[in-house]
């Protein structure tokens, strides 16, 4: 028999998947269940780092804030001369300006600071978890609870404490002060103190100076706070005579018409209202 042709063997083609041309777009907008969980870890990862950072720069925040202890408000008050006026502070203390004073008073986030500039001043501190710092020359003098009295002066200050105690703080010194104790503070240095000087310090509040054999050229820098006119001691003899007793402020004119009954001088007065004292 003749020998048949071979045939070949003709499979049948595999039906072709009608979505595989949109697998790889699904994938793109629909990634793997894994991306997902390593993509919410990052984040996860990510929030973490950004709270840390946050907590992190808040702390310092704050200790940057109560390091540099910002200062939130601040009022000057000040007097004339012969004048004396009572002011309440924003904190509840109380201030009480003698003539030609100036003090400013500041408000801080963790402090109350004060400068007397010039004059003289009486303090009544409220009680406050906010030390109360008065600055004074070169004192700086801090309530520990109580009423103190300062004085401006050339040279330094002088600090009274009337009621508690005070610390009074100089560059080279500290010193704590109480009830009726008073201390001189010239050019940087606690020069002396002494006691029972309280009402003698205060007496201001009450109209009144007083003077215990206190020599002339210091009666008159006193009644000078008082008295518009220039007041000179024209002959250096009579600075050291000394004057006692109890005067009234609103009378100095009388208390230098007095004088040639007290003391050997002469008082001379000019038109522009100033006064001058010689021997006699």
């Amino acid at each position: 028999m003749p020998e048949q042709p071979h045939m070949a063997t003709v499979l049948p083609k595999a039906p072709t998947d009608a979505l595989s041309p949109y697998s790889e777009a699904l994938r793109a907008h629909f990634p793997a269940k894994e991306e997902i969980l390593r993509e919410a870890k990052q984040q996860t990862q990510q929030q973490r780092q950004f709270k840390k950072t946050l907590l992190t720069t808040s702390v310092c925040l704050l200790l940057v804030v109560g390091w540099l202890d910002p200062m939130v408000s601040t009022e000057t008050l000040h007097t004339a001369i012969g004048q004396q006026a009572t002011v309440q502070l924003k904190d509840g203390s109380q201030v009480v300006l003698n003539t030609n004073s100036v003090l400013v008073a500041e408000q801080h986030i963790r402090s109350r600071q004060l400068y007397l500039q010039q004059g003289e001043a009486l303090f009544t501190v409220k009680h406050d978890w906010q030390p109360f710092t008065v600055y004074a020359n070169q004192a700086e003098i801090r309530d520990i609870g109580t009423v103190f009295n300062v004085r401006h002066t050339q040279p330094g200050a002088v600090v009274t404490v009337v009621e508690g105690s005070v610390e009074v703080h100089t560059a080279q010194q500290k010193r704590l002060l109480t009830k009726g104790m008073s201390v001189n503070l010239q050019t940087g240095t606690i020069a002396d103190q002494c006691c029972n000087a309280e009402h003698t310090a205060t007496a201001w509040q009450q109209g009144r100076l007083m003077f215990d054999a206190t020599p002339l050229a210091e009666v008159v820098a006193e009644i000078q706070r008082y008295h518009v006119g220039q007041i000179d001691i024209a002959d250096p003899r009579i600075a050291q005579y000394r004057l006692s007793g109890e005067y009234d402020i609103k009378g100095i004119d009388a208390l230098l018409d007095v004088l040639p009954e007290i003391l050997p001088v002469h008082i001379e007065r000019q038109a522009d209202q100033s006064v001058v004292i010689r021997h006699r």
